[in-house]
């Protein structure tokens, strides 16, 4: 690295004099550019596997031509994942893949963690879909890699950033039953030469928080009023050095019936007439999220990438059930608060060299008492011209309880349109630092029970197909070794969490997935088989998720009426086997086992309409066209019908 280069580094600690001097000859010598421009200097920034194009990426063009609520809705349709839908919007969804579920899956937004202290999960509600540039998706075997303990997959974030001279306002507003709105407002535009500002606020909201409506969204106590604020600043100094700011704040309300009373409520599907569990329990997310970021090539040339990530959470999680809205009581008050402050710094470098690419990274936290390092290595080599390896260690320190894992991906390209690859991930050191038979009450839990407990054995294979154009199509089989398994148990009177003999779960995956194009017609789906444990309670065989989904849709997307709409419309499909499932505890905010009933098989069919004309985009989707009564959860019933409808719409200057 010059001498220079070591100056402009030295200037990140002085920002504020820079911006200041930048806006002052900006007046003088205004900047060359007048159009919107996407694409950074340093468009790597945030991505977990910079300059990688062999994994899944969502971008904002394909979310565009989604109908969506959330980003689980985005994330529903991959192959391998299921998503237990709570069909109230704020509640915090299930999402599982390969038999493990959300708090093994490393939540990151542009490549921080974002998964919460005490649940080890992240309620996806809280981060607006409008403010996603592309979402990096890793489901496979090397996904522990990024954290040290997503044994079942890594999902990344990366936010949008611009760098235009002219205004960009997006304003998105969508409705549907029940009083359920969703509204995003978003401005972009640079304050100075290579300086840009972007602001937004986003709404959800569902039912009415007013008394004379009895806090009714579909049910009884299923309201929810959320509110999001984001703001991104970003400086390019030169095309090769790049820092920025992200703040994320959430401020939310959202009832928590704790699902229907299925034993005294004669139409579970009834909305008017089913009785809830809970009339008076909700929960309150105050949450600010500081990030700053700092990207550059510290070689002559673009071969290494390095960079550094200092952050900030300030987040408390109000729980409440009260005895002072006027319904029938349950005689229960209850005030718990979950608060945790974060103080992070992560630092990752990659380096292209020869025929490989090494990626590796350094995490410290510092929440509260506790102290968690992680840090990995992984090496990416292409060895021929159609065989690749990727070998990697991954270590992971909590307060002194080491978690150690290594592994490796190997990919054979047979020909230019078949692939085969195969993966593994073993455990290679574990200093649990907790007993092998420990017992823990629930409201006491020590998050460092499962953070630090359970660990993987993964081996994948699969293979896939690519016609450009025409077919693409992949299924990999995977098996999961869970060791130590920590769930939390239904069967006490006492709720704990335990150790479930025997002390591993194994878990045996089959994905699937095709997309054919045929003209302006498509033909796309995926199909998941998961074997799972047996496992019994109060005398129930527990089948925790669906052993088969399927997803399908059928759909034409091309341009009608003199090339001025560009529509996609088409059918879609879901089908769900036998399941007892999990139901939420809501007052922890964690997953539980459930015993109560058993309910599928079930389907449901939806049909979706997207069109754009210029630049503004108008979205329909009436969901379960047939009227199914259905559940993913017990017991919170699906939509036997639901339409929702909206406009998204870009202006310029």
């Amino acid at each position: 690295m010059t001498v220079s280069r070591f100056s402009l580094l030295y200037l990140f600690f002085f920002i504020p004099f820079v911006f200041s001097q930048e806006q002052t000859d900006s007046v003088a010598s205004p900047a060359k550019r007048d159009s919107i421009i996407y694409v950074t200097p340093i468009p790597e920034i945030g991505s977990i596997r910079p300059f990688d194009s062999t994994f899944t990426k969502i971008t904002a063009g394909n979310i565009t031509w989604e109908e969506y609520r959330s980003l689980y809705d985005i994330l529903s349709v991959q192959p391998g994942v299921f998503v237990r839908d709570l069909a109230s919007p704020g509640q915090q969804n299930q999402i599982m893949t390969g038999g493990l579920y959300d708090r093994h899956i490393a939540i990151m937004i542009d490549g921080v963690p974002y998964n919460d202290f005490h649940t080890g999960s992240f309620n996806l509600w809280l981060i607006p879909v409008d403010a996603i540039e592309r979402i990096e998706y890793i489901g496979n075997s090397q996904s522990i890699f990024y954290d040290g303990r997503s044994g079942a997959a890594a999902i990344n974030i990366i936010t949008k950033s611009y760098d235009n001279n002219r205004a960009i306002t997006n304003l998105r507003y969508s409705q549907g039953v029940s009083g359920y709105t969703h509204t995003d407002a978003f401005f972009a535009q640079n304050i100075a030469r290579d300086l840009n500002l972007t602001l937004a606020l986003t709404h959800h909201g569902f039912g009415s928080n007013k008394e004379s409506q009895n806090f009714r969204g579909r049910f009884l106590n299923s309201n929810d009023d959320a509110w999001s604020f984001r703001s991104k600043m970003r400086y390019n100094f030169t095309d090769w050095f790049d820092i920025s700011f992200f703040y994320l704040y959430n401020k939310t309300w959202t009832g928590l019936h704790g699902g229907i009373d299925y034993f005294n409520t004669p139409s579970i599907f009834d909305g008017l007439q089913a009785e809830v569990q809970n009339y008076e329990s909700y929960e309150k997310y105050s949450n600010s999220h500081y990030t700053i970021t700092a990207a550059f090539f510290p070689a002559a040339d673009s071969s290494v990438l390095a960079t550094l990530s200092l952050y900030h959470f300030d987040r408390l999680r109000e729980y409440r059930d009260e005895e002072n809205r006027g319904f029938v009581t349950n005689e229960i008050f209850t005030k718990r608060d979950f608060a945790s402050i974060t103080n992070g710094v992560k630092f990752q470098i990659t380096s292209q060299i020869g025929f490989n690419t090494v990626y590796g990274y350094v995490n410290y936290e510092d929440i509260g008492s506790e102290r968690i390092i992680a840090t990995g290595i992984k090496d990416h080599l292409s060895l021929l011209s159609f065989l690749t390896l990727s070998p990697f260690a991954v270590a992971r320190d909590f307060s002194g309880n080491k978690l150690v894992h290594a592994g490796a991906e190997a990919t054979l390209q047979l020909t230019s349109s078949l692939a085969l690859f195969a993966g593994i991930t073993e455990e290679i050191a574990n200093d649990r630092g907790v007993k092998t038979n420990a017992i823990t009450n629930l409201f006491l839990f020590n998050p460092a029970n499962l953070q630090n407990r359970e660990s993987y054995s993964i081996m994948e294979i699969g293979g896939s197909v690519s016609l450009p154009s025409v077919f693409n199509g992949s299924i990999s089989y995977r098996r999961t070794v869970q060791k130590n398994p920590l769930e939390f148990d239904t069967s006490s009177t006492l709720l704990t969490i335990s150790p479930i003999i025997p002390n591993k779960f194994s878990y045996d995956a089959i994905a699937a997935s095709a997309h054919l194009t045929i003209g302006e017609f498509h033909l796309e789906g995926n199909g998941n088989y998961l074997k799972q444990p047996s496992i019994v309670r109060n005398n129930v065989s527990l089948t925790w998720y669906p052993e088969v989904t399927l997803y399908g849709s059928v759909y034409f997307h091309g341009l009608l009426a003199k090339d001025k709409l560009d529509l996609k419309i088409g059918i879609r499909g879901r089908y769900y086997s036998k399941q007892t499932g999990m139901k939420p505890y809501d007052e922890v905010g964690v997953w539980m086992p459930s015993s109560i009933i058993g309910f599928g098989p079930s389907g449901t069919m939806d049909f979706f309409a997207i069109g754009k004309i210029g630049s503004a985009y108008v979205h329909f989707i009436w969901e379960n066209l047939t009227a199914n009564h259905y559940l993913l959860a017990p017991v919170y019933p699906m939509y036997d019908g639901n339409i929702r409808f909206g406009l998204s719409w870009e202006f310029l200057d």
